[in-house]
């Protein structure tokens, strides 16, 4: 049973769908803070905390992100993309052997914001898409700003 907490953040609401072992989604909503009481939500409360006192604290969160072979291959490598660096949506394309616009779709389609971060890959000459909604620029934004990258 997928259990939903939405936890606050300084860029807003963080809605995170998640069992008692695994987060398997993650979105930035409009929504008030609400959460359950158990063990996992206090674990998660806490990875939060730690990422906020400090944006070099790495997520040791259990993660079921849904997608194909292709999207978990897209972010497992956002996964050791380290606080305070970017990559360009090229870079992660030569790297995996892909187009930009595919790594592009795959962190479009990212379930899990914030703990996979795709926030960390942009466009050559601008910050790119988050989400794939114009509107979400700014959680982005405030992400980087948060862990030093992309002034």
């Amino acid at each position: 049973m997928l259990i939903v907490s939405i936890f606050k953040t300084p860029w807003g609401s963080l809605e995170v769908g998640h069992d008692e072992q695994h987060i398997h989604q993650a979105l930035f909503v409009n929504k008030p803070p609400s959460s359950t009481k158990s063990p996992f939500c206090k674990l998660i409360q806490t990875e939060l905390d730690c990422y906020l006192q400090n944006a070099k604290h790495r997520f040791q969160l259990p993660l079921k992100p849904k997608g194909s072979g292709f999207q978990q291959s897209v972010w497992g490598a956002l996964l050791v993309i380290p606080s305070g660096r970017t990559l360009t949506y090229g870079e992660l394309a030569l790297q995996l052997q892909t187009s930009p616009r595919a790594i592009g779709q795959a962190c479009k389609t990212n379930p899990i914001t914030l703990f996979i971060p795709c926030h960390r890959i942009v466009a050559k000459i601008d910050i790119g898409g988050y989400m794939g909604q114009e509107k979400a620029i700014n959680y982005k934004m405030g992400l980087l700003n948060h862990e030093g990258s992309f002034l």
